[in-house]
């Protein structure tokens, strides 16, 4: 009970600097976690055959790598905290324009667009906050980060059930959540990382400091890339009803969230391979069962989302600690962006194929598609682990978050502001 009370003291002295980063991060990923799902009913409610469905969800994450080729340029050129403020500014206004015209393939391009704002807002966060973390506490950061996410997008799916007779109430809720997010981040006095300091590197080079995390980020990018695309038109053809599809997807993201930090923390005292490793042999051994208790009952339900929520979200933090734990300050911006472009990869491949197979098999697809993708990353795994230590480094430049809260006045209280060196001057204090 001592080790648990000291280890929740650790961890509040780590978030407190960044409750500021968190709320920011929280309203950003309900207004897209519910999106997401609304987009998805829509969809289905209309009658659009799944596997096109399936096609239009999916570009939002060709927006992704556009994002990752180029919102670095613009972040190492204005700051973070700007690039963030004007990215989701635009994301904002365009969530608004689903109501003016309902088609398939105008959703497409509006997806389009808002999937390269979201993420080249998420290369500002998570690139600024591996910058304030170190080897011995990026796991148990990035697992609060993920928190923040996965709680956000839950609280999303809640918000399904709010009226909306006219079909545009939905769209003004995200749009006022995309726009409450700026306000903690723009606010924060968190030191926004160094910009004048920027390496460049190639994919090729990344794939030869950590294979396994950039692998485990495309394979992690086809779970939750399907969780959120196919996952209500899942549940849907199952047969569960929009309650029903509502909590379903709820508990798969709270499951996801409840494991982080145990998980995250674990991966912080170990070799972070094998934690993803056993994650995903967990979700192959644990994802067809699955089908079979959905439609039971509540309480298999909800035991059956958060098992697969559990196995579905802990993959991608634990990849980018491994990474980041391999890799200098100056390379994190762009590092970031292909880790969400391969993310991203993995979260276009998986909704189309398996939508696809979904058409011509049944439901079930959408679960054996889990077992396919954990089973070849743990093959792909093992065989790194057998012929290659970590190679973490040691000692790096990174800046460890501060212990103490940052508040939005610390720098006019400072005793060198331009205004106290101004009467130092007339006073005739040099």
């Amino acid at each position: 009970m001592r080790k648990i009370i000291e280890a929740l003291k650790s961890a509040k002295a780590l978030a407190s600097p960044l409750t500021a980063f968190f709320a920011g991060t929280l309203f950003t990923c309900s207004a897209y976690g519910l999106l997401s799902s609304y987009l998805a009913v829509r969809l289905s409610a209309a009658e659009v055959p799944t596997f096109y469905s399936g096609l239009v969800l999916s570009v939002y994450y060709v927006g992704y790598i556009f994002a990752t080729l180029t919102a670095y340029r613009i972040i190492n050129r204005v700051g973070h905290i700007r690039a963030f403020s004007t990215y989701i500014s635009v994301l904002s206004a365009l969530v608004l324009l689903h109501a003016v015209y309902f088609s398939p393939w105008y959703w497409g391009f509006l997806r389009l667009l808002e999937g390269y704002c979201l993420a080249s807002g998420l290369i500002c966060l998570e690139s600024w906050l591996n910058t304030r973390s170190n080897n011995k506490n990026r796991g148990l950061i990035m697992s609060m980060y993920m928190i923040t996410t996965y709680l956000g997008a839950a609280f999303g799916q809640l918000l399904l059930n709010i009226p909306d007779k006219l079909g545009f109430v939905i769209f003004t809720v995200v749009s006022v959540l995309y726009s409450v997010a700026l306000v903690p981040i723009s606010l924060t006095a968190l030191p926004s990382p160094d910009v004048s300091k920027h390496k460049s590197m190639s994919f090729r080079e990344l794939y030869k400091i950590a294979p396994v995390g950039v692998v485990g980020c495309m394979v992690s990018g086809i779970l939750v890339g399907s969780v959120y695309t196919l996952g209500a038109i899942y549940a849907e053809k199952t047969g569960l009803d929009l309650i029903r599809i509502s909590f379903f997807m709820f508990f798969t993201i709270l499951g996801g969230m409840l494991v982080q930090m145990p998980v995250g923390r674990l991966s912080d005292l170990m070799d972070r391979r094998f934690v993803m490793m056993w994650a995903c042999g967990l979700l192959f051994l644990i994802a067809p069962w699955i089908h079979l208790f959905i439609t039971e009952g509540w309480i298999e339900l909800i035991a059956s989302a958060l098992l697969l929520g559990a196995g579905t979200f802990v993959l991608y933090p634990i990849c980018v600690s491994h990474v980041n734990d391999k890799i200098s300050d100056d390379q994190r911006t762009e590092a970031s962006g292909m880790l969400i472009m391969l993310q991203s990869l993995g979260m276009i491949t998986g909704p189309i194929v398996i939508s696809w197979t979904m058409q011509q098999f049944g439901a079930i697809s959408f679960l054996l598609a889990f077992s396919a993708a954990c089973g070849f990353f743990v093959v792909f795994a093992l065989r790194y682990i057998a012929f290659r230590d970590a190679g973490y480094l040691n000692i790096t430049k990174t800046d460890p978050v501060p212990l103490t809260p940052t508040h939005i006045y610390t720098q006019i209280t400072r005793p060198d502001t331009l205004l106290d060196k101004a009467k130092n001057i007339f006073s005739g204090k040099h």
